[in-house]
């Protein structure tokens, strides 16, 4: 009888505290399923940026592996609809230096000229003014949601390999700020990351949301 028990005891324990999922395997788990990192922290209603830094936090909560694991497989046709979705439900925060709204008005705004960003005087602050990290995914700070976050020093993790411009845990430091355009023709901030080799490469939101993330640290530029 006590055989027994102990054989259902140490079949049921790795259910109640199993691995948790690498930071490859989270990452891998959410785009297996058909998903755009964007789109899920919608989806949970968290930052995009902390959605990041749950992915690279290895000792996270189990709960997040579970959310990961329970996430709906989307078909190609639906992943393009729930991302068209979430940029109808949090519109791109109007800014009137891009008060025009044709593809080529925007382009036309983007130049080769790097222009540096001042440190922001406070950390980014969602609209309500709360800076807990559950707080709701707010409308309004898509294409541009890392602005004010991220400024010229800022460091960034590579949580992801990128290609054969940066390895992973490697560190990464912002060098500047410019505005580009994402793939569906909107305004977005890009940022210019250099590596400790002095390479240099212009990351997008999205980018960042899948190979990046801030240790919250600010070097000083000269």
């Amino acid at each position: 009888m006590e055989q027994a028990q102990s054989r259902r005891v140490a079949k049921g324990l790795p259910f109640l505290h199993p691995a948790k999922l690498s930071r490859e395997a989270f990452k891998a788990c959410i785009a297996q399923r058909g998903w755009r990192m964007a789109d899920v922290a919608c989806r949970w209603s968290i930052r995009p940026e902390h959605l990041s830094r749950l992915a690279a936090d290895e000792q996270r909560d189990l709960k997040w592996d579970d959310l990961v694991r329970a996430l709906p497989t989307l078909t190609p046709f639906e992943r393009a609809c729930v991302t068209a979705a979430r940029l109808q439900l949090v519109p791109a925060k109007p800014r009137t230096r891009k008060s025009q709204t044709t593809h080529e008005a925007v382009l036309s705004e983007v130049s080769d000229a790097v222009v540096p960003t001042v440190p922001p005087a406070s950390p980014f602050l969602w609209e309500h003014g709360e800076e807990d990290e559950d707080e709701a995914f707010v409308p309004g700070v898509d294409g541009f949601r890392y602005n004010g976050y991220l400024s010229r020093g800022a460091e960034l993790v590579v949580v992801q390999a990128i290609e054969d411009f940066a390895r992973e845990q490697s560190i990464l430091v912002v060098i500047a700020t410019r505005l580009g355009i994402d793939p569906s023709g909107g305004a977005q901030e890009e940022y210019q990351c250099e590596s400790a080799t002095g390479d240099r490469r212009w990351m997008a939101p999205d980018q960042i949301d899948d190979w990046l993330v801030s240790n919250g640290k600010i070097r000083e530029l000269r």
